[in-house]
């Protein structure tokens, strides 16, 4: 078995020491839980959007099929206020998340691009300085 060092504040070995590796790799996954969250690049917050954006839906299609059988508006008020307009309010809470996701992958893939940008400009500059 290998021992394998993770990139830290203070260089620690997986695999010294049982209890204190197990420690260290469960805050691992919950740190990489977070992460994909917080992630630029990540595509969770996308389908999240997705999904509230579904849940709005249904909910509209929900107060619709009930507000379809009542003829009395006033018998009708209750289920557009308590499925239709938090429905709708979904809808546009995941059209929002979805916008702000896509941004910022836009954003972290420009800067990607920038940084292999430097580095290629770097290395011509290497080059003609040598």
């Amino acid at each position: 078995m290998s021992n394998v060092t993770l990139m830290s504040e203070q260089p620690e070995t997986i695999g010294t020491s049982h209890r204190r590796g197990s420690d260290l790799l469960g805050n691992i996954g919950a740190q990489s839980r977070l992460r994909a969250l917080t992630d630029p690049a990540s595509h969770l917050p996308t389908y999240l959007g997705v999904l509230i954006a579904l849940i709005g839906f249904a909910l509209i299609g929900i107060a619709w099929a009930k507000v379809a059988g009542e003829i009395d508006v006033w018998r009708q008020m209750p289920y557009l206020l308590s499925a239709g307009l938090p429905g709708l309010g979904l809808v546009m809470t995941g059209l929002v998340v979805i916008n702000v996701s896509a941004r910022r992958q836009d954003g972290a893939a420009r800067a990607r691009q920038m940084d292999t940008l430097t580095e290629a400009l770097r290395d011509l500059q290497r080059s003609i300085d040598q």
